[in-house]
Order: C-alpha cells, then sequence, then structure tokens
C-alpha cells in the first residue's frame, strides 16, 4: 500500500509529507508512550527509535495499545509491530535498554526532531530534560494522575520556554498540581489496593483507558507542534500552540471543580534555573 492511499483520508487536513523525515525517540513504550507513538505513525511519522526495558505484562494490556498475543515480549518489539501493521513503511529503531545506562544516549537525542518523555520515574525524565537542554532538542513530556482523575502535558521548546526544573519551580506557587499524584509514583501498597479495588473512591472512579486516552492525545498535539516547529513550512491547519503547559481534569475530584476543566499557561525559562538558565538565583 502506498502513502498516498494509506493517507488519503488526512490529507486534506495537513501536508502529511512535511512530517515523513522528523525522527521521534519514544522514552517509554507503556501506556502512554505507546499510544502516542502509534497516534503519531498514524499522523504520517515514519522515523521512530523506541526506548524501554520491560516486557509486556499481563496487567499492562486492558490499558495499552498492545494486546494479549503481545504478553511476555519486549514493548519496544510489540510496539514496533503494532506501528509497522498501520503503516509497512515506517522506520523503527529498538532499544530494549535502561534509560539511565544508555551510554549513547546524548547522541541519541541529538539526532531526534523530538522527545516524547514517557517514563514513569523522575531520574530518566530529568536525564533526558539534561540532555534536551544541552542539544537544543524539544522534548514534551505527558502524565496521567492518581485515580485518572486528569493529567498534564509539558512541552520543552529550546531557546524559547522553560525545561522542566523550570516547570517545577512555577508549580511550587500555582494550584494547579495541589493533592494530586502520578498514577506510577504511588507507593505499591496504594497501588495494590487501586487494582484490588479496596478503596471506595477508586471504586467509584477508576483510572480507565479512556482517562488516560485524554492525556495522550494533548501529549501527541503537542508533539505534532513541536515537529512543526522544526520545520521551514508548517504543515497546512496546524497552527501554533500557544502555551507550552496544560492540566486537564477529566472529573470534579480535587484540584478539579468540573468535568473535562482545562488550565494552560506558558512556562518560561526561570532565574537561577541550573539547567537551562544561568544558576544565579539572584
Amino acid at each position: 500500500m502506498n502513502d498516498d492511499k494509506l493517507f488519503a483520508r488526512i490529507a486534506p487536513l495537513f501536508d502529511v509529507g512535511l512530517l515523513r523525515d522528523a525522527r521521534v525517540l519514544i522514552a517509554g513504550c507503556g501506556s502512554g508512550g505507546g499510544q502516542v507513538a502509534l497516534q503519531l505513525a498514524m499522523s504520517g511519522i515514519s522515523k521512530f527509535a523506541l526506548f524501554d526495558s520491560d516486557k509486556l505484562e499481563a496487567e499492562n494490556v486492558i490499558r495499552h495499545v498492545c494486546g494479549r498475543r503481545y504478553l511476555g515480549q519486549w514493548k519496544v518489539d510489540a510496539v514496533a509491530d503494532v506501528l509497522l501493521d498501520r503503516n509497512p513503511a515506517v522506520e523503527i529503531e529498538r532499544y530494549n535498554i535502561d534509560l539511565m545506562t544508555c551510554a549513547d544516549l546524548a547522541d541519541q537525542v541529538r539526532r531526534s526532531s523530538v522527545v516524547v518523555l514517557a517514563t514513569d520515574n523522575d531520574p530518566t525524565r530529568y536525564r533526558l530534560n539534561q540532555l534536551c537542554v544541552d542539544t537544543k532538542t524539544a522534548f514534551v513530556i505527558g502524565k496521567v494522575f492518581t485515580r485518572g482523575i486528569g493529567g498534564e502535558v509539558f512541552g520543552y521548546r529550546p531557546e524559547e520556554g522553560g525545561c522542566l526544573a523550570c516547570l517545577e519551580s512555577v508549580l511550587e506557587r500555582l494550584p494547579y498540581r495541589d493533592g494530586v499524584r502520578e498514577i506510577d509514583l504511588v507507593s505499591d501498597e496504594e497501588r495494590e489496593k487501586m487494582y484490588g479495588m479496596e478503596i471506595a473512591e477508586i471504586k467509584d472512579s477508576p483510572g480507565l483507558n479512556v482517562d488516560i486516552a485524554f492525556i495522550t492525545a494533548f501529549h501527541t498535539r503537542f508533539v505534532l507542534d513541536a515537529i512543526a516547529r522544526t520545520l521551514p513550512e508548517r504543515p497546512k491547519f496546524l497552527p501554533p500552540i500557544e502555551k507550552n503547559y496544560l492540566v486537564w481534569g477529566n472529573r470534579p475530584v480535587h484540584p478539579f471543580t468540573k468535568h473535562f476543566e482545562l488550565q494552560r499557561i506558558g512556562v518560561h525559562p526561570q532565574q537561577g534555573c541550573l539547567i537551562c538558565g544561568d544558576g544565579d538565583a539572584q
């Protein structure tokens, strides 16, 4: 099947050909990273570098783009197969490796148009944040809050917006994440209670894949915007996203006050940032 037929329905939306040569590094092929990768492949992206060191387990399937037939496979292989099923022409590099021990990660970042930051731990996030700042490479990070009540997406725009450290500094002064935590950073005991449905609040408002899907949709849109910013000509009907940080609330659970609540801000480089600034807080 040629590209003309494969993308015939979306070609009027924007020029798919402009996106074809972008190289996207997917850092984390879990429920978030896998879904973003699939959406990008269906948007015309054809070059991927997939990074993950885990295998697909039974508890992953209900929220992952890969189904039961991939159980026991490395996530990079499972996600690659799903992408190739949608577009056999995509080029995929697979790295079944821990991001913290990857010796050539700086070069991998430098070669990429954008990094999709979809890991579930701070050490990998801050290593990639540092490397993206050093190499002037855009990244977009997406996080889902506990119980799927909402989540956030942030895009680092080199030489224009603040980095992940700047974001954390700004959020210390804002109420956007008051009392919420990421679903993957709760304790093992809490996670067991959630998945075991032993907490009344969890029974009433479980974190379903549809809750995560809102965040991955925003995540994908931010990635497309990041790629478009690197092109001499933007794709048709893909205007720039003004703000680089958003918080989305799925339900009226603190700190959100209504269903489908959206908050947007622009995060600028913060004075004294040790990563992207001069390090001088004076």
